[in-house]
C-alpha cells in the first residue's frame, strides 16, 4: 500500500462472522477470497469520506487488515462502533519502530511514488476519487457497505472538484512544506499534504490539467499527474 508496508499496523478480525461483518462494511468485495488473498480496501465514513485505508489479507479464517503506522487502534475502534450482536474480535499489532534516518527514506519513497498516507494526505475530508482511490480499493458491484451512496453518485452522475497530484520542483533542493499554498497564475488552486526535498504531493483542483506551471511558497514547480492515474 505505502513505501512502509512492512511496518504497518496490522489487526486481526477473528469470529464466526468475521467475513460477512466486513463485507458488510468494506468498500472491497471480499467475499470469495482465497487463503494468502490480498485486497485493498477502504473503511469509509458514512458521509462516504475516507476513514482508513488498508491491505485486507486472508489468514484461514480470520482476516488481518494492514494500515499505516499509528492507525491500526483507530481502525480497531472503528470496527467495533459496528459490533452489535457480531462475533467478531478485534487484537492490533503495532508497527515496528524505526530509527529517524529511515523514516526519512521511507517518507521520500512514498512521496516518489504517489502513495497517499492517513493522517497527512488522507483524511475524513477525503471523497475516493479526489486520490483515485476507487480504482482499486471499491467494488461498485458488490452489497452495500458504510458511506457506498456518496462514492456510488460520483462514479455515475458526478464528479469531485480536486485531485491528488505530484508537484515536482525545478531545484531538487527546494523545501515545499505541507500546508503550503499551490499557486497558478496567482490563484490559489491546492495545498501541499506531503513533501520531501524536490517534491511534494498536493490536493489540486480538478480544472489545473496536467503537465501546468506553479509556484509553492516562491519556488518554481510542475504539478504532475500520479504514475498510473492518467496520462501526464
Amino acid at each position: 500500500m505505502t513505501a512502509v508496508a512492512d511496518r504497518r499496523d496490522r489487526v486481526r478480525v477473528t469470529g464466526a462472522d468475521t467475513w460477512p461483518f466486513l463485507q458488510s462494511l468494506l468498500s472491497q468485495d471480499i467475499d470469495g477470497m482465497t487463503d494468502g488473498e490480498t485486497r485493498r480496501t477502504l473503511l469509509l465514513t458514512p458521509q462516504g469520506k475516507v476513514d482508513v485505508l488498508a491491505d485486507v489479507t486472508r489468514d484461514g479464517d480470520d482476516a488481518i487488515l494492514a494500515t499505516d503506522p499509528g492507525f491500526g487502534d483507530h481502525l480497531a475502534d472503528a470496527l467495533t462502533r459496528f459490533k452489535i450482536r457480531t462475533k467478531v474480535e478485534f487484537t492490533v499489532e503495532g508497527a515496528p519502530a524505526a530509527d529517524a534516518a529511515t523514516l526519512v527514506a521511507e517518507q521520500a519513497a512514498r512521496i516518489a511514488a504517489g502513495s497517499p498516507q492517513l493522517g497527512t494526505d488522507l483524511d475524513d475530508s477525503v471523497i475516493p476519487q479526489e486520490a483515485f482511490l476507487e480504482r482499486d480499493a471499491v467494488s461498485f458491484t458488490k452489497g452495500c457497505f458504510v458511506g457506498q451512496e456518496l462514492v456510488c453518485r460520483i462514479d455515475s452522475r458526478g464528479h469531485v472538484n480536486r485531485f491528488f497530484r505530484h508537484v515536482v520542483a525545478e531545484s531538487p533542493d527546494a523545501l515545499l512544506p505541507a500546508g503550503a499554498d499551490v499557486v497558478v497564475g496567482g490563484k490559489t488552486v491546492g495545498t501541499v499534504t506531503s513533501s520531501a526535498p524536490g517534491i511534494a504531493l498536493a490536493f489540486v483542483r480538478r480544472e489545473v490539467v496536467p503537465p501546468a506551471q506553479a509556484t509553492v511558497g516562491g519556488h518554481a514547480v510542475t504539478i504532475r499527474a500520479i504514475p498510473g492515474t492518467e496520462t501526464d
